[in-house]
């Protein structure tokens, strides 16, 4: 198995049960964290795959993906953001900032073992 792993900015408990029991049924490794600082740098090195909770103000997701987009460590790790399908706004300024692939809360859910195979 890879050192790589999958580092999540998901504080909603429910999406941070389903991500950690999905990643234990298909062997992936996840690290949750709760700072955008924190984030960059683990997607610096440790990452194989970011997945990012777009509706969590706190990380302010957006500038978060420009952020690992441009930095020369980070750039190849793919980032997956998941958000409400209202959200159409959000959807759109996460595709411009970069945001490899961007799913409704439904989608994610149902995708997220192939997700995590993956990574």
């Amino acid at each position: 198995m890879s050192d790589k792993k999958v580092i999540a900015g998901v504080s909603d408990l429910f999406f941070s049960s389903k991500i950690s029991a999905t990643a234990k049924q298909v062997g992936a490794r996840v690290e949750f964290v709760n700072s955008a600082q924190t984030l960059l740098e683990k997607a610096a090195g440790e990452a194989a795959l970011v997945i990012l909770d777009l509706g969590q103000a706190s990380l302010d997701p957006v500038s978060l993906i420009g952020k690992l987009k441009a930095a020369p460590a980070s750039a190849a790790v793919a980032v997956v953001g998941f958000v409400n399908h209202e959200r159409t706004d959000l959807i759109e300024r996460a595709r411009a900032a970069g945001c490899d692939e961007v799913l409704t809360r439904g989608a994610f859910s149902s995708s997220l073992p192939e997700l995590l195979r993956r990574a």
